[in-house]
Protein backbone atom coordinates (compact mmCIF):
# COMPACT_ATOMS: atom_id res chain seq x y z
CA UNK A 1 0.00 0.00 0.00
CA UNK A 2 1.45 3.36 -1.00
CA UNK A 3 0.94 6.69 0.67
CA UNK A 4 -0.92 8.15 -2.31
CA UNK A 5 -4.40 9.56 -1.75
CA UNK A 6 -7.36 7.39 -2.69
CA UNK A 7 -8.09 7.68 -6.39
CA UNK A 8 -4.65 9.05 -7.22
CA UNK A 9 -2.58 7.45 -9.95
CA UNK A 10 1.12 7.24 -10.48
CA UNK A 11 2.47 10.00 -12.76
CA UNK A 12 2.67 9.19 -16.45
CA UNK A 13 5.40 10.10 -18.89
CA UNK A 14 4.44 12.17 -21.92
CA UNK A 15 6.44 14.00 -24.56
CA UNK A 16 6.84 17.05 -22.33
CA UNK A 17 7.96 15.01 -19.32
CA UNK A 18 6.20 13.62 -16.25
CA UNK A 19 2.57 14.57 -15.67
CA UNK A 20 0.17 14.02 -12.78
CA UNK A 21 -3.17 12.44 -13.78
CA UNK A 22 -5.98 14.42 -12.14
CA UNK A 23 -8.96 13.05 -14.07
CA UNK A 24 -9.97 10.77 -16.91
CA UNK A 25 -12.92 10.95 -19.27
CA UNK A 26 -15.65 8.60 -18.09
CA UNK A 27 -18.42 9.60 -20.50
CA UNK A 28 -19.17 12.23 -23.13
CA UNK A 29 -22.82 12.91 -24.05
CA UNK A 30 -23.57 14.61 -27.36
CA UNK A 31 -27.35 14.98 -27.93
CA UNK A 32 -28.40 15.11 -31.57
CA UNK A 33 -31.38 16.61 -33.38
CA UNK A 34 -33.25 13.52 -34.61
CA UNK A 35 -34.24 15.30 -37.84
CA UNK A 36 -30.99 16.98 -38.86
CA UNK A 37 -28.43 14.84 -36.93
CA UNK A 38 -26.80 18.13 -35.89
CA UNK A 39 -25.99 18.81 -32.23
CA UNK A 40 -29.15 19.71 -30.32
CA UNK A 41 -29.20 22.82 -28.18
CA UNK A 42 -28.10 25.18 -26.80
CA UNK A 43 -29.72 25.35 -23.38
CA UNK A 44 -29.93 21.63 -22.65
CA UNK A 45 -29.50 20.29 -19.12
CA UNK A 46 -27.53 17.04 -19.13
CA UNK A 47 -26.62 15.32 -15.91
CA UNK A 48 -26.34 12.16 -13.85
CA UNK A 49 -29.00 11.30 -11.32
CA UNK A 50 -28.33 10.86 -7.64
CA UNK A 51 -30.02 8.18 -5.61
CA UNK A 52 -32.61 9.81 -3.32
CA UNK A 53 -31.83 9.95 0.38
CA UNK A 54 -34.03 7.42 2.19
CA UNK A 55 -36.71 9.06 4.28
CA UNK A 56 -36.35 12.50 2.71
CA UNK A 57 -38.67 13.95 0.09
CA UNK A 58 -36.40 14.81 -2.86
CA UNK A 59 -36.31 18.25 -4.38
CA UNK A 60 -35.55 18.78 -8.10
CA UNK A 61 -32.13 20.19 -7.29
CA UNK A 62 -31.23 17.09 -5.28
CA UNK A 63 -31.75 14.69 -8.17
CA UNK A 64 -29.18 15.74 -10.72
CA UNK A 65 -25.47 16.41 -11.02
CA UNK A 66 -25.05 18.53 -14.15
CA UNK A 67 -22.23 17.53 -16.47
CA UNK A 68 -19.65 19.96 -17.78
CA UNK A 69 -20.82 21.59 -21.00
CA UNK A 70 -18.33 21.86 -23.87
CA UNK A 71 -20.47 23.46 -26.55
CA UNK A 72 -20.96 21.43 -29.73
CA UNK A 73 -18.56 18.80 -28.32
CA UNK A 74 -21.18 17.79 -25.76
CA UNK A 75 -21.20 17.22 -22.01
CA UNK A 76 -18.50 15.48 -20.00
CA UNK A 77 -18.39 13.23 -16.93
CA UNK A 78 -14.95 12.60 -15.45
CA UNK A 79 -13.30 10.08 -13.16
CA UNK A 80 -11.69 12.42 -10.64
CA UNK A 81 -9.11 11.99 -7.90
CA UNK A 82 -11.68 12.33 -5.11
CA UNK A 83 -14.33 9.66 -4.77
CA UNK A 84 -15.47 7.31 -7.48
CA UNK A 85 -18.24 6.77 -9.96
CA UNK A 86 -20.58 3.79 -9.98
CA UNK A 87 -20.24 1.19 -12.72
CA UNK A 88 -23.56 2.37 -14.22
CA UNK A 89 -25.05 5.86 -14.19
CA UNK A 90 -28.48 7.20 -15.12
CA UNK A 91 -28.07 10.06 -17.56
CA UNK A 92 -30.91 12.46 -18.24
CA UNK A 93 -31.16 14.98 -21.06
CA UNK A 94 -33.71 17.73 -20.54
CA UNK A 95 -34.61 21.04 -22.16
CA UNK A 96 -36.21 23.63 -19.85
CA UNK A 97 -37.41 25.51 -22.95
CA UNK A 98 -39.40 22.40 -24.04
CA UNK A 99 -37.96 22.39 -27.56
CA UNK A 100 -36.97 18.75 -27.08
CA UNK A 101 -38.61 15.84 -25.30
CA UNK A 102 -36.49 14.68 -22.34
CA UNK A 103 -34.77 11.30 -22.35
CA UNK A 104 -33.12 9.09 -19.73
CA UNK A 105 -30.52 6.34 -20.19
CA UNK A 106 -28.81 3.72 -18.02
CA UNK A 107 -25.19 3.84 -19.15
CA UNK A 108 -22.41 1.42 -18.09
CA UNK A 109 -19.08 3.22 -17.71
CA UNK A 110 -15.51 2.21 -18.39
CA UNK A 111 -13.94 2.02 -14.93
CA UNK A 112 -10.95 4.09 -13.94
CA UNK A 113 -8.64 1.04 -13.72
CA UNK A 114 -9.67 0.03 -17.24
CA UNK A 115 -8.85 3.52 -18.52
CA UNK A 116 -5.60 3.83 -16.57
CA UNK A 117 -4.25 0.41 -17.51
CA UNK A 118 -2.83 1.56 -20.83
CA UNK A 119 -0.54 4.04 -19.02
CA UNK A 120 0.89 1.50 -16.57
CA UNK A 121 4.43 0.26 -17.05
CA UNK A 122 4.07 -2.40 -18.28
CA UNK A 123 0.51 -1.77 -19.60
CA UNK A 124 -2.15 -3.81 -17.81
CA UNK A 125 -5.06 -2.99 -20.17
CA UNK A 126 -5.52 -1.82 -23.77
CA UNK A 127 -6.12 1.81 -24.60
CA UNK A 128 -9.80 2.82 -24.55
CA UNK A 129 -10.55 5.30 -27.29
CA UNK A 130 -12.48 8.46 -26.47
CA UNK A 131 -15.26 7.62 -28.95
CA UNK A 132 -15.84 4.36 -27.04
CA UNK A 133 -16.95 6.57 -24.15
CA UNK A 134 -19.45 8.56 -26.25
CA UNK A 135 -23.25 8.59 -25.95
CA UNK A 136 -25.16 10.01 -28.94
CA UNK A 137 -28.85 10.20 -28.01
CA UNK A 138 -31.34 11.49 -30.57
CA UNK A 139 -33.84 14.07 -29.29
CA UNK A 140 -37.34 14.38 -30.73
CA UNK A 141 -39.16 17.72 -31.13
CA UNK A 142 -41.09 19.03 -28.13
CA UNK A 143 -44.09 21.38 -27.94
CA UNK A 144 -41.94 24.52 -28.28
CA UNK A 145 -39.70 23.20 -31.07
CA UNK A 146 -38.97 25.85 -33.73
CA UNK A 147 -40.61 24.28 -36.79
CA UNK A 148 -39.24 25.50 -40.15
CA UNK A 149 -41.74 26.90 -42.64
CA UNK A 150 -43.01 24.34 -45.12
CA UNK A 151 -42.69 21.40 -42.73
CA UNK A 152 -45.39 18.74 -42.76
CA UNK A 153 -46.54 17.50 -39.39
CA UNK A 154 -49.21 17.20 -36.75
CA UNK A 155 -49.75 18.33 -33.17
CA UNK A 156 -51.96 16.28 -30.92
CA UNK A 157 -52.36 14.85 -27.45
CA UNK A 158 -52.36 11.15 -26.56
CA UNK A 159 -55.07 10.30 -24.05
CA UNK A 160 -56.57 7.26 -22.35
CA UNK A 161 -60.04 5.96 -23.14
CA UNK A 162 -61.27 8.11 -20.25
CA UNK A 163 -59.67 11.22 -21.77
CA UNK A 164 -56.75 11.58 -19.33
CA UNK A 165 -53.35 12.56 -20.77
CA UNK A 166 -50.88 9.71 -21.25
CA UNK A 167 -47.45 10.54 -19.82
CA UNK A 168 -44.42 10.06 -22.07
CA UNK A 169 -46.18 8.42 -25.07
CA UNK A 170 -44.55 7.55 -28.38
CA UNK A 171 -46.18 7.67 -31.80
CA UNK A 172 -45.21 6.08 -35.14
CA UNK A 173 -46.63 7.35 -38.44
CA UNK A 174 -47.24 5.18 -41.51
CA UNK A 175 -48.17 6.54 -44.93
CA UNK A 176 -49.88 4.96 -47.92
CA UNK A 177 -48.66 1.43 -48.43
CA UNK A 178 -47.69 1.13 -44.75
CA UNK A 179 -44.40 2.96 -45.33
CA UNK A 180 -42.95 4.44 -42.09
CA UNK A 181 -42.92 8.24 -42.32
CA UNK A 182 -41.67 9.28 -38.92
CA UNK A 183 -41.88 8.90 -35.16
CA UNK A 184 -42.32 11.19 -32.18
CA UNK A 185 -42.03 11.23 -28.40
CA UNK A 186 -44.57 12.92 -26.15
CA UNK A 187 -44.16 14.85 -22.92
CA UNK A 188 -45.62 14.39 -19.45
CA UNK A 189 -48.88 16.01 -20.63
CA UNK A 190 -49.27 13.65 -23.58
CA UNK A 191 -48.43 16.39 -26.08
CA UNK A 192 -46.83 15.17 -29.32
CA UNK A 193 -45.29 17.08 -32.23
CA UNK A 194 -44.78 14.67 -35.13
CA UNK A 195 -42.82 16.01 -38.11
CA UNK A 196 -42.39 13.98 -41.29
CA UNK A 197 -40.57 14.09 -44.59
CA UNK A 198 -42.21 12.85 -47.77
CA UNK A 199 -45.48 11.05 -48.39
CA UNK A 200 -44.46 7.41 -48.53
CA UNK A 201 -45.01 5.63 -51.83
CA UNK A 202 -47.16 8.42 -53.31
CA UNK A 203 -45.48 9.72 -56.49
CA UNK A 204 -44.24 13.31 -56.56
CA UNK A 205 -45.50 15.93 -56.36
CA UNK A 206 -47.19 15.02 -53.07
CA UNK A 207 -50.92 15.68 -52.78
CA UNK A 208 -52.05 18.66 -50.76
CA UNK A 209 -53.66 16.31 -48.22
CA UNK A 210 -53.05 12.66 -47.41
CA UNK A 211 -53.88 10.19 -44.64
CA UNK A 212 -51.45 8.64 -42.19
CA UNK A 213 -51.96 5.84 -39.69
CA UNK A 214 -50.75 6.68 -36.19
CA UNK A 215 -49.66 3.94 -33.81
CA UNK A 216 -49.29 4.74 -30.12
CA UNK A 217 -46.98 3.24 -27.49
CA UNK A 218 -47.22 4.16 -23.82
CA UNK A 219 -46.04 2.96 -20.42
CA UNK A 220 -48.24 0.57 -18.54
CA UNK A 221 -50.37 2.63 -16.18
CA UNK A 222 -49.28 2.50 -12.54
CA UNK A 223 -51.19 0.03 -10.37
CA UNK A 224 -54.29 1.30 -8.67
CA UNK A 225 -53.64 2.56 -5.13
CA UNK A 226 -54.81 0.24 -2.36
CA UNK A 227 -58.41 0.70 -1.34
CA UNK A 228 -59.01 2.95 1.64
CA UNK A 229 -59.78 1.05 4.84
CA UNK A 230 -63.32 1.25 6.17
CA UNK A 231 -64.07 4.63 7.67
CA UNK A 232 -63.60 4.88 11.40
CA UNK A 233 -66.87 6.15 12.80
CA UNK A 234 -64.92 7.81 15.61
CA UNK A 235 -62.60 9.67 13.27
CA UNK A 236 -62.89 13.43 13.47
CA UNK A 237 -62.19 14.06 9.78
CA UNK A 238 -61.64 12.07 6.58
CA UNK A 239 -58.23 11.35 5.14
CA UNK A 240 -57.19 13.18 1.99
CA UNK A 241 -54.90 12.13 -0.84
CA UNK A 242 -52.13 14.66 -1.48
CA UNK A 243 -52.50 16.52 -4.79
CA UNK A 244 -48.95 17.84 -4.73
CA UNK A 245 -47.09 17.37 -8.02
CA UNK A 246 -44.15 14.95 -7.95
CA UNK A 247 -40.86 16.49 -6.86
CA UNK A 248 -39.21 15.10 -9.99
CA UNK A 249 -40.72 16.60 -13.17
CA UNK A 250 -39.44 13.60 -15.14
CA UNK A 251 -41.12 11.07 -12.88
CA UNK A 252 -42.22 8.06 -14.88
CA UNK A 253 -39.90 8.71 -17.83
CA UNK A 254 -38.25 5.39 -18.61
CA UNK A 255 -34.46 5.07 -18.26
CA UNK A 256 -33.48 3.09 -21.36
CA UNK A 257 -30.50 0.74 -20.98
CA UNK A 258 -27.66 1.10 -23.46
CA UNK A 259 -24.82 -1.31 -24.14
CA UNK A 260 -21.27 -0.14 -23.44
CA UNK A 261 -19.30 0.46 -26.61
CA UNK A 262 -16.38 -1.69 -27.58
CA UNK A 263 -13.06 0.01 -28.25
CA UNK A 264 -12.92 0.93 -31.05
CA UNK A 265 -16.72 1.31 -31.19
CA UNK A 266 -18.76 -0.58 -33.75
CA UNK A 267 -21.27 1.41 -35.85
CA UNK A 268 -24.16 -0.08 -33.86
CA UNK A 269 -22.60 1.14 -30.61
CA UNK A 270 -23.06 4.77 -31.59
CA UNK A 271 -26.24 4.55 -33.67
CA UNK A 272 -29.00 2.09 -32.82
CA UNK A 273 -32.75 1.91 -32.25
CA UNK A 274 -32.49 2.76 -28.54
CA UNK A 275 -30.44 5.90 -29.16
CA UNK A 276 -32.71 6.94 -32.03
CA UNK A 277 -35.78 6.46 -29.87
CA UNK A 278 -37.46 3.99 -32.22
CA UNK A 279 -37.14 0.92 -29.95
CA UNK A 280 -40.14 0.31 -27.73
CA UNK A 281 -38.88 0.58 -24.13
CA UNK A 282 -39.55 -2.09 -21.56
CA UNK A 283 -42.90 -1.53 -19.91
CA UNK A 284 -44.45 0.15 -22.96
CA UNK A 285 -47.51 -1.32 -24.63
CA UNK A 286 -48.69 -0.67 -28.18
CA UNK A 287 -52.20 0.58 -28.84
CA UNK A 288 -54.79 -1.98 -29.88
CA UNK A 289 -55.48 -0.21 -33.19
CA UNK A 290 -53.96 2.46 -35.39
CA UNK A 291 -55.81 5.76 -35.83
CA UNK A 292 -56.01 7.59 -39.16
CA UNK A 293 -55.42 11.33 -39.32
CA UNK A 294 -55.14 13.64 -42.34
CA UNK A 295 -52.03 15.76 -42.95
CA UNK A 296 -51.66 18.86 -45.07
CA UNK A 297 -48.45 19.05 -47.09
CA UNK A 298 -46.22 21.89 -45.93
CA UNK A 299 -48.19 22.59 -42.75
CA UNK A 300 -48.22 21.46 -39.13
CA UNK A 301 -51.87 20.80 -38.36
CA UNK A 302 -53.61 20.52 -35.00
CA UNK A 303 -55.58 17.31 -34.57
CA UNK A 304 -58.05 15.87 -32.12
CA UNK A 305 -56.82 13.84 -29.18
CA UNK A 306 -55.33 10.49 -30.10
CA UNK A 307 -56.75 7.64 -28.00
CA UNK A 308 -54.42 5.00 -26.59
CA UNK A 309 -56.02 1.71 -25.57
CA UNK A 310 -53.37 -0.96 -24.84
CA UNK A 311 -53.67 -4.15 -26.85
Amino acid sequence: MTGRAAGREDPITVGAGTAEVLHRLALAVRPLDARTRAPAGPGLHVGCEYEPVPGRRPRPGDLLRLLEGHGASGFVLRHGTAGGLPHTVTVRVDDPARRWIPRRFRVPLWTRPELAGADARPPSAPYVRADARLLLPWLLPGPAHPVPLGTTGIRLRVVTAAGSPVRWPRVDAFGPGGVPLGWAHGDEHGQVLLLIDGAGVLPPPPPSRFDVALRTHAPDPPPDPPADPPADPLAARPAYVSADPPADPLAGLVAEPVVRSTSPPRPQDLDNAVLRGTARPAGYRTGAADTVRTLTTGQVVHAADLPHTPA
